[in-house]
């Protein structure tokens, strides 16, 4: 039975570089998950076992290159050379299977850890409560990527700041998980709008016993992001996100994490003409041309300004219709103050006849 299998492109004209391919059960039986990785995001989907041997057969030799296939017992790596020759290894090998979708069993967070009952994520016999599956599968996705980008971090003084924090499900799960890496040492503060939620959050957080974790009132806009190893800003409406992402790059921070929701500066101040106008006749497709490309143009901003940025999927969209992750890492000094830095940007701007965007804006005007 196979684990996973990555399929590897061999053509530069192919947009997305490998196929990582993992087994998993659903309502509608055995099924494997495609994860396709572009350059800048990863996305995902999912095919029956008939579609993929199809699409598998399609691709590999024609498409891509190489296979390499990793299951129980034995790990096979396919390669063929272009000239229908195909060379197989084999290499034993010793691991577990698990057949859960988004990899449930192998979690970062246990159904047994305190907080989550806290938060009524579980009942009181331990079990995940029906409502709140979707939410458990998305704090244990999240995590996965956030103990990824943490992990160059010097410990144990990790400060997090937690942007929009809501009841808190994402803030004590991050604490939890840096209270058991960095112990004592790490300080993570939720940010909200509400005070009632502050309020609620911050006496379950004494309760939880989270000594490193607290919530204030407060807003992106108004907030002091200095002295945050971390920023994160998850389903920030419209330019909201760009705040975050602003004060944490002038905050010199190390990472950010940041999930957008809506993109109405941009869809709004589109004005394309020629080929590019045709994304924008209809409103759906206006709608989606917008989303990609303020995102496009905040990951590249990221990477101006010295960061290492991803795009991708956090978790199934069957799970949370809010699901692009943008994640950057401090990796190099800005080349913000070189003009020919900007010439994507440009480029993008000029292609749709966008005015301006709003991150862009605020940093021109800072900096």
């Amino acid at each position: 039975m196979t684990i996973s299998s990555v399929v590897k492109n061999n053509s530069e004209n192919n947009e997305f570089k490998s196929v990582t391919i993992r087994p998993f059960d659903s309502k509608k039986g055995r099924m494997l998950s495609w994860v396709y990785r572009y350059p800048r995001k990863d996305v995902t989907r999912n095919y029956t076992l008939e579609e993929s041997v199809r699409l598998m057969t399609e691709m590999i030799g024609v498409q891509f290159s190489q296979a390499d296939m990793y299951c129980v017992g034995t790990d096979y790596f396919l390669k063929t050379d272009g000239k229908e020759r195909l060379t197989v290894k084999e290499s034993r090998a010793e691991r577990e299977v698990s057949g859960q979708h988004d990899k449930i069993r192998n979690r970062m967070v246990e159904v047994s850890a305190g907080f989550l009952h806290l938060l009524e994520v579980t009942s009181a016999d331990g079990h995940i409560r029906k409502d709140k599956k979707d939410k458990f599968i998305q704090i244990n996705k999240f995590l996965e990527f956030f103990s990824s980008a943490v992990q160059s971090l010097p410990g144990p003084e990790i400060s997090v700041l937690d942007m929009g924090s809501g009841k808190g499900y994402l803030t004590f799960a991050i604490y939890d998980y840096l209270k058991k890496k960095a112990g004592e040492g790490a300080r993570v503060t939720g940010v909200e709008f509400r005070q009632d939620m502050v309020d609620l959050c911050n006496s379950l957080a004494v309760k939880a016993g989270f000594g490193g974790l607290n919530f204030v009132q407060g807003t992106i806009e108004g907030y002091d992001f200095s002295h945050s190893d971390v920023v994160i800003a998850l389903h920030a409406c419209d330019t909201a996100t760009d705040e975050a992402l602003f004060k944490g790059i002038k905050a010199g921070a190390r990472v950010i994490m940041v999930s957008p929701c809506c993109h109405k500066q941009v869809r709004r101040s589109m004005h394309p003409e020629g080929t590019a106008a045709a994304f924008c006749r209809y409103g759906i497709m206006k709608e989606r041309t917008a989303e990609m490309l303020t995102d496009l143009i905040r990951a590249s901003i990221l990477e101006i300004y010295g960061y290492q940025t991803r795009v991708f999927e956090f978790v199934n969209s069957e799970h949370t219709p809010k699901n692009l992750m943008i994640t950057a890492i401090k990796k190099r000094e800005s080349l913000a103050s070189r003009p020919e830095s900007w010439k994507e940007v440009e480029e993008l701007k000029a292609a749709y006849g966008l005015e301006y965007h709003h991150l862009q804006r605020m940093l021109t005007e800072s900096f």
